[in-house]
């Protein structure tokens, strides 16, 4: 019984740990996007969001192609939005993280932008696959 206990208590520090370089991961990659989308360095930020067009074998699995103008146009989009999020604000913050419960693929990061009194909380979900966690929608 006692080795039971010591097994499974391995097995929980093993998986905080996992769990910890996960959000760790993802909150790198949201800032690497950031900092990406306020520079305008599309080509990289291509390399950090998850594909969602047309070809559905590379949906999710592939980020985005940016020697594609069209897909390069979509990640142009995407960054614009997070950049307007920032110049909007006064400041923001990462305010909550989890697993989604019915995708534990995907990992949400939430941030608050504050403009004066104002707070806009947006959801930045984000999936694992082989590339690494790719952001895959923002809401």
């Amino acid at each position: 019984m006692k080795y039971l206990l010591q097994i499974f208590l391995l097995f929980l520090f093993t998986m905080t740990l996992i769990a910890q370089d996960s959000e760790n991961e993802v909150k790198k990659q949201l800032n690497k996007l950031i900092e990406l989308s306020k520079s305008k360095n599309y080509d990289k930020a291509a390399l950090l969001i998850a594909y969602n067009g047309e070809i559905k074998e590379r949906v999710n699995k592939d980020s985005f192609d940016p020697t594609k103008k069209n897909e390069l146009e979509k990640v142009k989009r995407i960054c614009k939005k997070i950049s307007a999020l920032i110049d909007l604000s006064s400041k923001y913050e990462i305010s909550n993280y989890y697993v989604d419960k019915n995708n534990p693929e995907i990992h949400i990061v939430e941030i608050t932008f504050t403009s004066g009194t104002q707070n806009l909380v947006t959801q930045f979900s984000f999936i694992r696959n082989e590339k690494g966690f790719l952001l895959t929608n923002m809401n």
